[in-house]
């Protein structure tokens, strides 16, 4: 299945509830887990995110309509060097990663879906791409890249703006997610787990010197020297296509100096 472009989203959805009238919508549960590597003050890192959305009884999750991922103050995706190149949608579209160069990587990862087919659930797996989008006047813009290859071959992509945060976070990855089927008339898409990375960890970067190109390792964001009382905070807000909402949080312990 490859989406128009119009279509920039990941396939966040749930086969089809009926609740009786007037029954309270019970929100799904999430789980944050994030973690540094390396975990040590004042050097530059790379950051793992890692998400697991349940829905109520043991069921699928209704369709997500926005995530939105906070970061603690200094160190959002503003405060790093990553992304030394742009890469437009439409790109990745009709040439997958070929077609935007390495140096608009900021990340990867994986994620798992649930496909309702036939009575049963069928687990689609992807990988997760992370780049720098098209310039923006005062915003920064990341696109996730999806690849899904079995039981459903997809490619998929949404957008993300990074925008200032209230305290006590400082940075949130904000993205609005339309509903995405599998097939016309067919089952949605169920997001089970969400992992990915933001940082130098497993990309290189080129650049010219002089008539020779030349390969580095991108730095990441940096740690501060200073520790929060309790951890670095770490959030992600996620709202339903039935409009209930849920949260997650996650401190990081206080990294060694």
């Amino acid at each position: 299945m490859r989406l128009p472009a119009r279509l920039l989203a990941l396939a966040l959805a749930t086969s089809a509830c009926v609740y009786p009238p007037g029954a309270a919508l019970a929100a799904p549960s999430v789980k944050l887990r994030v973690s540094f590597d390396p975990a040590v003050a004042g050097a530059r890192t790379t950051i793992k995110l890692g998400l697991r959305i349940s829905g109520q009884g043991g069921s699928p999750p209704p369709p997500v309509s926005a995530l939105a991922l906070r970061f603690p103050p200094n160190m959002g995706i503003a405060t790093t060097t990553l992304g030394q190149a742009n890469c437009e949608p439409a790109q990745l579209f009709s040439r997958g990663l070929t077609g935007c160069s390495a140096n608009a990587r900021i990340g990867g990862g994986t994620a798992t879906a649930i496909v309702p087919v036939g009575g049963q659930l069928v687990r689609e797996r992807a990988s997760l791409s992370v780049l720098m989008g098209p310039s923006l006047e005062d915003q920064l813009e990341v696109l996730f890249y999806v690849e899904a290859l079995s039981p459903v071959f997809a490619q998929l992509v949404f957008p993300s703006v990074v925008e200032e945060d209230a305290p006590p976070y400082g940075e949130q990855l904000d993205t609005t997610v339309p509903l995405v089927q599998t097939w016309p008339d067919g089952p949605d898409l169920a997001l089970e787990t969400f992992a990915s990375t933001i940082g130098p960890q497993g990309l290189t970067y080129h650049r010219k010197v002089g008539a020779t190109t030349v390969a580095y390792r991108p730095r990441g964001i940096r740690l501060p020297i200073v520790c929060p009382a309790g951890g670095f905070l770490f959030g992600a807000l996620l709202s339903f296509q039935d409009g209930t909402h849920t949260t997650g949080t996650y401190r990081v312990p206080c990294p060694s100096r």
